[in-house]
């Protein structure tokens, strides 16, 4: 229940008990005036004489007093019978020298001032109530700005303020949630610039590793290779000399391929050599090959234009994105595409396997590279996944006007 519910239900039942005390003491002094009333016109109706001796005018003209001989009571109908009744009571009209005393003016008088001071106690009632939604929503106002801005800020939207508030209190609230959602930006800011420079670092020590390993171990593999076939046209050696050359410079052959692999995984060369739409057509060939699922690829023909390092972070969660799926998702086959427009780069990756209803976003380092990642690419990245219709990821990178990646913060 609302604030507002909670103060008009109270104030509805005190505005009951006022006005039920106010009739009952109303009643009580009505009937307490009627009475005293009646007993005056008792006294009068003892003094003049019948009422036949008296002009017509005149008897018309006395209240409360009715002739025994004549139409009766003057009822009044605009008088509700339970009211007459009880301010009344049980009360029989007497009979004085031939008067009947009738209290009917006055119990009408007392209906009419009843229904005037009912009337102004509801209109009365509802300016109270008026007043008090106003005062309440005024009240109310800044902590349900409060609330949209906690709402917010745990959307991740630091960029939330509060204004400054009349109330002194509200206003000190106010200011300390500002100084507490600033300190939490600054802090949040830190924190991605430190991950954008851990991962960088970590792309460049995959590079410099790469490059050792290509340059170094590459060669002594490549020459112990070329020294072992050489052996197998040797005549000096015999067949089993020789076909032991054979098996080492196969052992040979397969520690190169898995060699290019891993250098590969350090640093993709095809991006340097290819471009990112061969890289990405690269690594798509080479994900179907070590896990044996099959991968629908779907690019355009021309890709916008970006740095090295734009390239690595795309090319970084295009990988963490297929490993997860010959990882985890239990599925046969994937389907990627690869599109832009004039404002946007869409990459979508489907896959048909088992899904969850409660996709962790945040849980795991691989999901969490991926999110840094399409942050330092100003994009926005979604996963929707659902028990048997597998897992879609769909990454938004905004494009510059002159169509380069916009900037990593």
């Amino acid at each position: 229940m609302t604030v507002f519910r909670k103060i008009s239900l109270l104030m509805l039942l005190l505005f009951t008990a006022i006005y039920g005390v106010g009739a009952v003491l109303y009643v009580q002094q009505a009937q307490y005036d009627i009475g005293r009333e009646l007993a005056a016109v008792s006294g009068v109706a003892q003094s003049l004489g019948a009422a036949e001796t008296l002009p017509p005018d005149v008897v018309q003209s006395l209240r409360h007093m009715r002739p025994t001989q004549g139409s009766g009571s003057a009822v009044n109908h605009e008088v509700p019978f339970w009211f007459a009744s009880i301010v009344t009571g049980e009360r029989a009209f007497e009979v004085v020298n031939g008067w009947r005393i009738d209290p009917a003016d006055e119990v009408e008088e007392v209906w009419e001032g009843f229904v005037l001071i009912s009337a102004s106690y509801a209109v009365g009632m509802v300016l109270c109530f008026l007043a008090l939604f106003w005062m309440v929503k005024q009240g109310v106002r800044p902590l349900t700005e409060l609330s949209s801005a906690m709402a917010a800020v745990a959307d991740g939207c630091l960029a939330s303020r509060l204004p400054s508030q009349r109330v002194m209190e509200l206003d000190t609230l106010a200011q300390r949630f500002n100084h507490m959602v600033l300190a939490l930006e600054n802090e949040q800011q830190t924190v991605s610039r430190l991950l954008n420079e851990l991962l960088q670092l970590q792309d460049r020590e995959r590079e410099h590793i790469a490059r050792v390993l290509h340059d170094d171990l590459g060669q002594y593999l490549t020459g112990i290779r070329a020294q072992a076939k050489s052996w197998v046209y040797d005549p000096e050696l015999n067949e089993r000399q020789k076909q032991q050359a054979r098996d080492l410079a196969g052992h040979c052959e397969t520690v190169q391929r898995h060699f290019r692999h891993l250098l590969q995984d350090l640093h993709p060369l095809a991006m340097e050599q290819l471009g990112l739409a061969g890289a990405i057509q690269h690594l798509a060939e080479q994900w179907q090959h070590l896990s044996g699922l099959n991968c629908q690829l779907t690019m355009d023909e021309h890709l916008a234009d970006m740095s090295g390092e734009q390239q690595t972070h795309l090319y970084r969660f295009l990988q963490e994105a297929l490993n997860n799926v010959s990882r985890h998702a239990n599925a046969t086959c994937a389907t990627l595409a690869v599109t832009q427009n004039a404002g946007e780069l869409h990459i979508e990756l489907r896959d048909d396997g088992a899904g969850t209803d409660n996709f962790p976003e945040k849980a795991g380092l691989g999901l969490r590279s991926m999110h840094e990642r399409a942050r330092c690419l100003g994009g926005r990245v979604r996963f929707l996944s659902k028990v048997g219709e597998g897992t879609k990821i769909q990454l938004a990178v905004p494009l510059h006007p002159s169509c380069a990646f916009g900037s990593l913060l």
